[in-house]
C-alpha cells in the first residue's frame, strides 16, 4: 500500500463512531421526538463547505424539497 493511500485511510478512519453518534443524538432530544433537518445536519454536513455545498449541489441537480 502506498504512503498516500495509507494517509487517506488514516485521515478518514473513525474509531468509536457509533458511540459518538449515539451521544450526539441523545443530546438533540428524546428518542420519540422527530429531528429537524437542521439537527440532522450536524451529523451529515461535516464535510467541506457543509450545508451550503449540499444545497448548491441539490440546486444544480434540480432536486427540490417537494
Amino acid at each position: 500500500m502506498t504512503d498516500e493511500l495509507e494517509g487517506v485511510r488514516d485521515h478518514y478512519r473513525a474509531t468509536g463512531l457509533t458511540e459518538r453518534l449515539k451521544t450526539v443524538l441523545a443530546a438533540l432530544g428524546p428518542e420519540d421526538q422527530l429531528l429537524t433537518p437542521q439537527q440532522l445536519g450536524v451529523l451529515d454536513q461535516f464535510h467541506t463547505r457543509g450545508l451550503a455545498a449540499t444545497a448548491e449541489l441539490a440546486q444544480l441537480a434540480g432536486i427540490a424539497a417537494d
